[in-house]
């Protein structure tokens, strides 16, 4: 069967000068799959999570390695936490927490911190934490890639809350970049505000970037948002908790509801089936 998921693009590139590197994303489709997955969101607080989905997915084209990037926002603005997961199959996944009793505001603030998760493919994390500086995503991510990474990169995101066109831009000077070069590049990066949304595609960036000095592709790659949740997932956490927290989820008749904060799709536990013991039928399955 042909997956009809609409797919984000992000380009990955380097200045044919050899200066400058850089992350493009086309991240509308991305906006479309939060939008999907969280109704009960308004649209400011989707372009919020898109954003934090975009800037993982230009994070995380940073590395060649088989890895998957979680970020992490907890802060006092209007978004009480907000969570982009991003793995190397291309599939990435969001949810956001709206503070109650706020409705004005910006949607990242401080105080808070950033957390940064990396899982390498043999599922081993390093995680770091920063706390929030002033400024919103794009300024949480290009602090976090000076402190922890010794990187100075500009990091542009955009998405319009009326019409989800998204996006978002990864640029950073590599240490021989001529100072006029250098120079060049900020004026394009400050530049980028008179170009709609819409003409903002990876191939525009990478141009833009370039100042007509063409670039060479290094990757590209398809994302999809996707959540990866499932029923046996889930009950294999289930059965890690201690037995009687696990009958103290059965207080109420019928069966455990259990709803994935990423998808929002329920799960119907019965309690015969969590208590149980893997492999083994639970009464009158046999």
């Amino acid at each position: 069967m042909t997956d009809t998921t609409p797919q984000a693009r992000v380009m990955k590139a380097l200045t044919q000068d050899g200066h400058i590197r850089l992350s493009s994303l086309d991240a509308s489709p991305l906006w479309d799959g939060v939008r999907r997955s969280h109704p009960h969101l308004d649209p400011g607080a989707c372009a919020c999570l898109t954003e934090l989905l975009a800037a993982a997915a230009l994070v995380q084209s940073r590395t060649l390695s088989a890895e998957r990037l979680q970020l992490l926002i907890k802060g006092a603005g209007r978004a009480k936490a907000v969570v982009a997961d991003s793995w190397p199959d291309g599939t990435i996944r969001g949810v956001l927490d709206v503070r109650e009793g706020v409705a004005a505001g910006p949607w990242i603030a401080g105080p808070g911190v950033l957390q940064v998760m990396r899982s390498n493919a043999a599922g081993q994390p390093y995680i770091g934490n920063l706390p929030l500086v002033e400024g919103g995503i794009q300024n949480q991510m290009e602090y976090y890639l000076l402190q922890s990474e010794q990187v100075q990169a500009s990091l542009t995101l955009w998405c319009d809350p009326g019409t989800g066109e998204a996006g978002g831009l990864l640029v950073e000077p590599l240490p021989d970049c001529p100072p006029e070069r250098l120079a060049r590049l900020v004026q394009a990066i400050e530049g980028l505000e008179v170009v709609p949304f819409w003409e903002r595609t990876p191939d525009f960036l990478a141009d833009w970037v370039a100042q007509g000095q063409g670039t060479e592709r290094q990757s590209e790659a398809d994302l999809f948002y996707r959540c990866r949740c499932s029923r046996e997932a889930l009950l294999a956490t289930l059965r890690t908790f201690p037995q009687a927290q696990k009958e103290d989820l059965f207080q109420e008749p019928g069966p455990l509801e259990v709803r994935c904060d990423y998808c929002g799709k329920v799960y119907a536990i019965p309690r015969e089936e969590l208590l149980s013991e893997p492999g083994h039928a639970a009464p009158g399955e046999a």
